[in-house]
């Protein structure tokens, strides 16, 4: 009786059957990231620098939105992905000057927009420090 419990309580998890679109899917590259969000979700457009357009042109092509439960669930995996390479293949190592430090204070006109700007610039700083400690290339 204790197993029928168990088994009504808990749903087994079946395979994900991954399908693709065959008029919809698209392969594409992406070297830049720019993000647009909202209280529900979060939106990520992708592109690509175009150096023959002249330094730091950007050509978008994609835009993808997806709620912040699943933001969090996407970092989550994109950070196992990362540390199972860097297992296998040791560190992945970038240019200097690829990304700024965060701001120290939001500028006044932009706080005025949201409910707790000094918190956000504390965890947006904590998650650098944690950044720049696993990637000591970052270090001036």
């Amino acid at each position: 009786m204790e197993e029928s419990k168990q088994s009504k309580q808990t749903p087994a998890k079946l395979p994900v059957d991954f399908r693709r679109d065959p008029e919809d899917f698209a392969v594409r590259y992406a070297n830049n990231a720019a993000f647009e969000s909202t209280i529900w979700d979060i939106k990520i457009t992708f592109g690509q620098t175009d150096i023959s357009l002249g330094p730091n042109v950007v050509i978008q092509h994609t835009a993808i939105t997806i709620p912040w439960p699943y933001a969090k669930v996407l970092s989550y995996l994109l950070q196992s992905q990362i540390a199972a390479r860097e297992a296998e293949d040791g560190h992945i190592p970038f240019p200097k000057n690829i990304l700024v430090p965060p701001l120290d204070k939001i500028p006044d006109e932009t706080a005025a927009t949201f409910k707790h700007p000094d918190e956000q610039v504390a965890a947006v700083q904590k998650v650098w420090k944690a950044f720049v400690a696993d990637n000591p290339e970052l270090k001036s």
